[in-house]
């Protein structure tokens, strides 16, 4: 059987007012034949329609056939016209690219994205700097590390390091759901400002009491990567759900954003800081605070807060809200409750193998591509990560353009390969073995996105993102903590 995102967000639509006639027999035969056809736990709850008097919702329930005796020709007429209605509901909801008819259905137009014709670019440029911040706190750590001077040999200190920098992990894990509790009064564009706020925090933190002033507080550490943990944990889901009114085509744009900006520094902040420029790591913390200031700026000026055709971006503020939401679990649950598993594989793949436990099996000064081929370890680990970037940016892309996309669990077929080809411990197969898992990275993220964004009403659209990203990051706590586990196992004690 074909698992694919179609199956797991079909609706159980079942027909209504079966008309009674002669031929009841047949009827009920095809009306049995039809509901037989529904797949189990992968539909979606009743709809909840309003009154008349715009006061009580109530459900729709089906009509189950009745007996015969009716013979007149409206009720032969109403049985035919809800058997329509309901196939033809069932088919908008399995295919994407219907485009409903807004006076036909209104109901129906309150669950999809407004199409935009105007891409805003500049997303791309508020997304970048954050996860440039991102970049900088897991990239530029041995740099810490050797600035509060523990050696690697200090087992003690290096454990408590490893500790201190976690912080960035955990706030991170913990914030993609207390951000509706602890900023439950801000709306979703506020929270992304509090948000670069406390990267920017992060990045001064340790631009100055750290490597300018030469403070060895290993409290101030734990504090900068907190901060960080909080920007990104509570920034992601926040901006992605101020980016959904503005149309997929600008959400595409922004996602392309990540691998470009933990790229940027995991790369050329190496660069910059090697010879001729040998910029010192306080240089480059402060350009990826100035940067991320530089996005704050264009959030407020260029990224609107009303889709193209005029319609105000739904607010989510306030405890109340949020606690709303979660009680209308039957209205997005059962259309994502699937999706935090491929994210989780994939991120424990990220933690684990990209770069991972790659760093201890080419942990020599020179690796031997093949026989007269040798590059610095530096060397090697740049093109390591501009592969990292070459598929993490190819993934993003071909999420939004494969037409009729598969469930993003198939993807987690790339990351497996990927993992499978490092522990090969070939040199050359390396780079491919980044490239894939990084393809199958931006795959999920941009498959689970255009997802949610298709199949969830607008209205609870950050409570989804907020449930996707929370339990995806299981996955990166759980290969993090397995990467010392992971190395005895491949490299030895």
């Amino acid at each position: 059987m074909i698992l694919s995102l179609e199956s797991l967000t079909q609706p159980l639509v079942l027909q209504e007012g079966i008309s009674r006639s002669t031929d009841a027999a047949p009827t009920i035969a095809a009306y049995r034949n039809e509901t037989m056809k529904i797949p189990i736990l992968t539909g979606t709850p009743p709809r909840e329609r309003v009154t008349s008097d715009n006061s009580t919702p109530t459900t729709c329930t089906p009509t189950p056939p009745s007996g015969m005796g009716d013979l007149s020709p409206r009720s032969s007429s109403q049985g035919s016209f809800h058997h329509s209605a309901a196939k033809e509901e069932c088919d908008r909801r399995l295919d994407f690219d219907v485009v409903v008819d807004p006076e036909a259905d209104p109901e129906v137009v309150s669950t999809q994205v407004a199409e935009v014709d105007r891409v805003y670019w500049e997303a791309f440029l508020v997304n970048m700097p954050m996860f440039c911040g991102y970049s900088a706190l897991f990239s530029l750590q041995h740099e810490v590390k050797t600035r509060l001077g523990i050696s690697d040999s200090a087992k003690d200190a290096s454990g408590t390091f490893c500790f201190a920098v976690s912080f960035v992990y955990i706030f991170n894990l913990i914030f993609r759901v207390l951000h509706n509790f602890l900023f439950g009064f801000l709306t979703p564009r506020q929270r992304a400002m509090v948000a670069m706020f406390s990267m920017m925090g992060a990045m001064f933190i340790l631009a100055g009491p750290i490597f300018a002033m030469g403070s060895q507080s290993m409290s101030l550490v734990m504090v900068a990567y907190a901060l960080g943990g909080v920007g990104m944990g509570t920034f992601e889901g926040n901006f992605l759900c101020c980016l959904t009114p503005l149309g997929p085509r600008t959400k595409h744009v922004a996602i392309t954003a990540v691998p470009v900006g933990i790229t940027l520094v995991s790369i050329g902040g190496f660069v910059a800081m090697g010879p001729p420029f040998n910029i010192p790591a306080t240089g480059i913390y402060v350009a990826v605070a100035v940067a991320i200031f530089c996005g704050m700026i264009i959030l407020t000026l260029r990224i609107p807060s009303t889709a193209g055709n005029g319609e105000v971006v739904v607010v989510h503020k306030g405890l109340g809200h949020l606690m709303a939401d979660a009680r209308a679990w039957r209205q997005w649950l059962p259309l994502v409750w699937h999706l935090p598993l491929p994210s989780a594989i994939d991120m424990f793949m990220l933690a684990a193998f990209s770069p991972g436990v790659a760093l201890y099996i080419w942990d020599k000064d020179a690796v031997s591509l093949m026989p007269g081929l040798v590059l610095p370890t530096h060397s090697f680990f740049a093109l390591f990560n501009l592969c990292n970037l070459m598929g993490g940016v190819c993934g993003r892309i071909l999420s939004y353009r494969i037409r009729k996309p598969r469930h993003p669990l198939y993807c987690t077929l790339f990351s497996i390969t990927g993992a499978v080809l490092l522990l090969m411990k070939v040199p050359m197969l390396a780079f491919l073995s980044n490239f894939l898992i990084m393809v199958g990275d931006g795959l999920i993220y941009g498959l689970v996105a255009r997802c949610i964004d298709e199949v969830v009403p607008k209205q609870y659209n950050l409570i989804a993102i907020s449930y996707w990203l929370f339990l995806g990051d299981f996955g990166s706590v759980a290969g993090s903590n397995l990467v010392s586990y992971i190395r005895i196992w491949v490299v030895g004690a």
